[in-house]
C-alpha cells in the first residue's frame, strides 16, 4: 500500500512530533552561531547540520500536513533568538555542541527507527540517523585537526584471556576493590564531557536570562552538573586515568538576550532529560557496586531537577502538549 493510505501509529506520530520540536529549536540555535563563529571549518560543519535540521522539520511538516495533524509551535527566529547578538560561546563550545548533537541525533534517530512500520517514516528516520553520523563524523575529523580532541584513555593488553575468581570483581566501596574495566571508563569519560558542556552551557544561560527565577534554575544546573562532573574525575584520579577536558572558558561575558527563555528553558529539560537515559545506560554497564551507587543518586538528582523545569515551563505556559491517546471518560460524559 502507498504510505499515504496507512495511518501513522503512536510512535511514528510521536517520535515525529519530538523530531519536530527538537530541530526547530537546535535551528534557533544553529543560527546564532552562523552569526558567531570565526573558525571557518567549524562554520562548515554548522552550515550542514543546518540544512539537515531545516530539511528535517520539512519533511515532517509534509508528513503531518498529509496527516490532518496540527503542526507543532516549536521555535522560531523571530522570537526565540536574536541572530545578530554579540558572541556568548566560543568556537570550541560550538564544536563541542555539535559532536553532542551528532550523538544525540544517532541516539534518537536508531530508536525512532525501530518503532518506525510506514515506510517514508522509517525512510526519514534512515536518513536522519545517517546524516547524524556524518555530522558527528565531521566534527571529530575538524576536532583532531586542531588538537582539540581529547581521546579516551588506553588499556594494558593482556597476556591471554582470563575470567573472574572473586565476588570482588562487584565490590565498589569496601575490601578488595578492583581497577574499573573499559565499558565503566567508557560511561566515566562520555559523561564528564557531557557535564562540562552542561555546566558551560547553564553559565551562558543563567547570565542572559533576565528572570531571576530561571536564573537560579540554570545556576543549579551547572552546580548539579560540577558536582557530577568531580565524582567521575575522582574516580579516574582514582585509577591513575587522566581526566577530560572541561568547557569552562569557553563562555563569554555577554549578558544581553541571544535565545528567549522558553527555549533555554525547553534545551535544558530535554538535554537532561536525555542525561538520564545516559546515566541509566551507565549504571546497566558498570558493575562495581559503588558506580551503581553513585549513578542511582545522580538520577535521582537530575530527575528532580528535570522536573522542576518541566513544572516551570507549565507556569509559564510553555509546554506543548505531546500527541495522546483519546480520553475515553471525557468523550463519554460528553
Amino acid at each position: 500500500m502507498d504510505s499515504e493510505h496507512i495511518r501513522l501509529t503512536a510512535p511514528e506520530i510521536s517520535e515525529l512530533w519530538v523530531a519536530y520540536i527538537n530541530d526547530s529549536g537546535v535551528v534557533c540555535v544553529l543560527k546564532n552561531f552562523m552569526n558567531q563563529v570565526q573558525d571557518e571549518k567549524v562554520k562548515s560543519v554548522i552550515e550542514r547540520a543546518l540544512v539537515i535540521s531545516e530539511n528535517g522539520m520539512n519533511e515532517t511538516e509534509k508528513i503531518f500536513t498529509q496527516e490532518g495533524y496540527p503542526i507543532p509551535v516549536g521555535f522560531n527566529e523571530n522570537e526565540d533568538v536574536d541572530l545578530q547578538s554579540n558572541r556568548l560561546y566560543s568556537d570550541g563550545y560550538m564544536l563541542e555542541f555539535l559532536k553532542q548533537l551528532g550523538q544525540i541525533g544517532m541516539k534518537t534517530y536508531s530508536l525512532s527507527i525501530a518503532f518506525a512500520t510506514r515506510q517514508d517514516v522509517y525512510q526519514l528516520f534512515v536518513n536522519g540517523l545517517n546524516e547524524m553520523q556524518q555530522i558527528h563524523e565531521q566534527t571529530l575529523q575538524v576536532s583532531l585537526e586542531q588538537g582539540t580532541n581529547m581521546r579516551p584513555p588506553y588499556l594494558p593488553i593482556p597476556k591471554k584471556p582470563d575470567f573472574v575468581k572473586k565476588q570482588s570483581f562487584l565490590t565498589g566501596w569496601l575490601g578488595d576493590r578492583r581497577p574499573v574495566i573499559g565499558a565503566e571508563i567508557t560511561h566515566l569519560v562520555s559523561n564528564i564531557q557531557r557535564n562540562a558542556l552542561g555546566a558551560a552551557t547553564m553559565t551562558g544561560f543563567a547570565q542572559t536570562t533576565q528572570s531571576k527565577e530561571l536564573r537560579q534554575y540554570f545556576q543549579q544546573g551547572k552546580e548539579i552538573a560540577n558536582k557530577h562532573i568531580e565524582v567521575f574525575s575522582t574516580i579516574m584520579r582514582e585509577n591513575d586515568l587522566p581526566v577530560p577536558m572541561t568547557w569552562d572558558t569557553e563562555v563569554t561575558d555577554h549578558t544581553s538576550f541571544v535565545f528567549s527563555d522558553k527555549l533555554m528553558l525547553f534545551l535544558t529539560t530535554f538535554l537532561n532529560s536525555l542525561g538520564l537515559s545516559y546515566y541509566g545506560l551507565s549504571m546497566a554497564n558498570s558493575p562495581r557496586h559503588d558506580l551503581g551507587a553513585h549513578y542511582t543518586k545522580m538520577m535521582a538528582e537530575v530527575a528532580q531537577f528535570t522536573q522542576d523545569g518541566t513544572n516551570l515551563m507549565i507556569d509559564y505556559g510553555w509546554l506543548e502538549q505531546p500527541p495522546q491517546a483519546a480520553n475515553r471518560n471525557k468523550l463519554k460524559n460528553e
